[in-house]
């Protein structure tokens, strides 16, 4: 987020941002971190006239809407058989607003529904969402859909989100390697861990451990608040507003 801001002072032209979230398991917090992002961005963003937007692409079970407090608005059952229809009027009938400023595209949850969307619902979507807003952030299901590795190589950066658990280090070891046989050179998939503690010398899995095994694909950590952010989610606010 800091190397996007540095780019982007307020007389400079910038192509649309699109930054990537991607869970290397169930329940690592990749919604909050996409939404605490998005919220940087779009308070930096407003000072200068530009616009921040999120995507949630989990159409079954997607957060983001309840996370805000917000109704979901895009009924991709309008649309799904005819892509083009999308326009931007229509999109503005199906964007939800969050009093921040930030705007969202989010499907109303359908549980009993495992559909697989055409690739091409999502790239006209997407293609759209760049026309009108400078910072896209995509919350991106863990599952992989067809239209999946075209999501992650139109993204200027990919952040595989973990937390400090065997199993989702290696998970997000593995979905690093995905990513990068499906990508190649285009992408550099980075990790974020998650309810991270630093210290290194305790007892099982440490600080230490997690930053061995990820190596070099390691980018940060966020540390352990989960009161913080249970507080957060059950009142549909940001955590910028309880601090």
């Amino acid at each position: 987020i800091n190397n996007v801001m540095k780019t982007t002072g307020s007389d400079s032209q910038i192509d649309p941002q699109f930054l990537s979230f991607m869970p290397a398991s169930g329940g690592v917090g990749t919604t909050t971190l996409a939404l605490e992002a998005a919220a940087i961005l779009n308070r930096y963003g407003r000072k200068f006239g530009r616009s921040t937007c999120v995507v949630d692409l989990n159409f079954q079970h997607g957060s983001c809407a309840e996370y805000l407090d917000i109704e979901p608005r895009f009924h991709i059952s309008e649309i799904e058989n005819a892509p083009e229809r999308l326009d931007r009027q229509l999109l503005d009938v199906m964007l939800s607003k969050h009093s921040s400023g930030l705007s969202l595209i989010a499907a109303p949850n359908q549980p009993s529904e495992m559909r697989s969307f055409k690739p091409a619902l999502v790239v006209r979507l997407l293609d759209l969402v760049s026309a009108y807003f400078d910072y896209v952030i995509i919350d991106v299901p863990r599952i992989w859909f067809p239209w999946t590795e075209t999501v992650l190589l139109g993204s200027n950066r990919v952040f595989v989100v973990a937390d400090m658990t065997v199993p989702s280090v290696r998970h997000s070891k593995r979905m690093i390697e995905a990513i990068t046989a499906k990508a190649g050179q285009q992408l550099d998939p980075k990790v974020i861990v998650n309810r991270m503690d630093n210290r290194k010398n305790v007892a099982g899995l440490n600080a230490s451990d997690v930053e061995a095994a990820l190596g070099a694909t390691l980018v940060g950590s966020i540390p352990n608040n989960y009161s913080l952010v249970r507080n957060a989610v059950d009142r549909g606010v940001q955590l910028s507003e309880l601090e």
